[in-house]
């Protein structure tokens, strides 16, 4: 697969008109990136929608995009102000994803990335859930330093601390 160099753009909505501008493209991520994973998803596309929804109303300004191209190819969500019932007031990670054909090229790290710096920036602790059996993911989260906490059903949760 080829690098995308210097063509991936990760940008924020300026508004919530522009998110709604986006929510086609991001409900065909979403359900793209998911192949293979539908345990771990919502695979109804006005589940999707409101779920993408309720992530940009959650926090807006902690919902970034990749695009390619003009293409949107991923997108990261999440919150700078969340109650865990053991760390307190944390940073969370709620999305990554990435379309299915653009996955393995570093935009999900890219997008990983810009949400780490973002969310650092207000709490020195994050955390995540991420499927069981999402080996590929759990795999990624554990390169950038997040730990298993601890498990709720098929979810485990992680933490990375700054």
């Amino acid at each position: 697969m080829q690098k995308f160099n210097q063509q991936l753009e990760i940008f924020s909505f300026c508004s919530p008109q522009e998110f709604k501008s986006f929510l086609v493209s991001l409900i065909n991520v979403y359900l793209s990136g998911y192949k293979g994973l539908e345990g771990y998803a919502y695979t109804d596309k006005g589940d999707v929608k409101r779920y993408l929804k309720w992530l940009y109303k959650k926090d807006p300004e902690a919902f970034f995009v990749a695009s390619l191209k003009n293409k949107t190819v991923g997108f990261v969500s999440g919150c700078r102000y969340w109650h865990d019932r053991i760390y307190g007031e944390i940073g969370e990670l709620h999305e990554i994803v990435v379309d299915k054909s653009f996955q393995g090229q570093g935009i999900g790290k890219a997008l990983h990335e810009t949400m780490l710096s973002f969310l650092f920036k207000y709490h020195r602790i994050i955390g995540l859930w991420v499927g069981e059996k999402n080996k590929k993911a759990i795999k990624f989260y554990q390169d950038s330093g997040f730990k298993i906490v601890g498990q709720v059903g098929k979810w485990f949760r992680m933490i990375k601390e700054k």
